[in-house]
């Protein structure tokens, strides 16, 4: 209970390497100066609770990989092997839970929301 976290994503789309590489390159580092005695990150990674996964659409990444990015367009490894687009693929929680406050049947004090949602 208290304990700072914090979680990196990366690869939502498969053929956008960068952030994968980022956070592997993050993952690298951080356990190099872990060994090395590194008194900032030995403090980071003993007090922090740290998620990182650098790529959230393997499937993608592979079928972007495959094809190699001089033959691959821009949507090349975008979706999963199901055709899901992860970046774009949430539930919409904010309208279940903003009903429930304005039915009175969230027990908040505070609403979690003040601005009001156009319809379009």
């Amino acid at each position: 209970l208290g304990e700072p976290e914090f979680h990196y994503i990366a690869g939502a789309h498969g053929n956008e390497v960068l952030g994968r590489e980022l956070i592997l390159l993050l993952m690298q580092f951080m356990c190099q100066e872990y060994l090395a005695g590194n008194p900032r990150i030995v403090h980071l990674i003993q007090d922090t609770r740290i998620h990182l996964l650098p790529s959230v659409n393997p499937d993608g990444y592979d079928k972007a990989c495959k094809a190699g990015s001089e033959l691959g367009g821009w949507s090349l490894g975008r979706w999963t092997q199901d055709g899901i687009d992860i970046n774009n693929n949430f539930p919409d929680l904010n309208s279940l839970l903003w009903e429930s406050e304005d039915q009175k049947k969230s027990k908040r004090k505070v609403p979690n929301h003040h601005i009001p949602i156009p319809d379009w």
